[in-house]
């Protein structure tokens, strides 16, 4: 980012307060609304908050059409079928760690079939 010239157009500080009233009043609203603070002095059964919603959320209206429906989804299918079907491949990869042992003897290192490995 550059540093203005001298040469560059400045407005007028009218046209500066009326620039910075537009763009404070786009993002005063919209900045996310807080809901007031219910009293703690008197208790009121109704809560009334002052936020007013002017506009309409398809996401809470979706879930509020939900919520408004009590019958309960009934599935009439049979039983769930397996996620995992085992193939030549899973069974392959059964033996990987079982083929060879790596044993390290004075900083050589051997490759031994795993049924000569004895404990040491």
């Amino acid at each position: 980012m550059s540093r203005p010239n001298r040469s560059d157009a400045h407005l007028s500080p009218e046209d500066e307060a009326a620039r910075e009233a537009e763009v404070r009043g786009y993002f005063d609203d919209a900045a996310p609304k807080r809901h007031t603070k219910p009293s703690r002095s008197e208790h009121s059964p109704v809560y009334a908050d002052a936020i007013v919603p002017d506009s309409s959320h398809p996401e809470l209206d979706k879930f509020q059409d939900l919520e408004a429906h009590t019958e309960r989804l009934v599935y009439e299918g049979g039983k769930v079928g397996e996620e995992f079907v085992e193939t030549e491949y899973y069974k392959d990869l059964g033996g990987v760690g079982k083929q060879h042992h790596t044993v390290t003897t004075a900083g050589s290192l051997l490759l031994l079939p795993f049924s000569s490995v004895t404990c040491l």
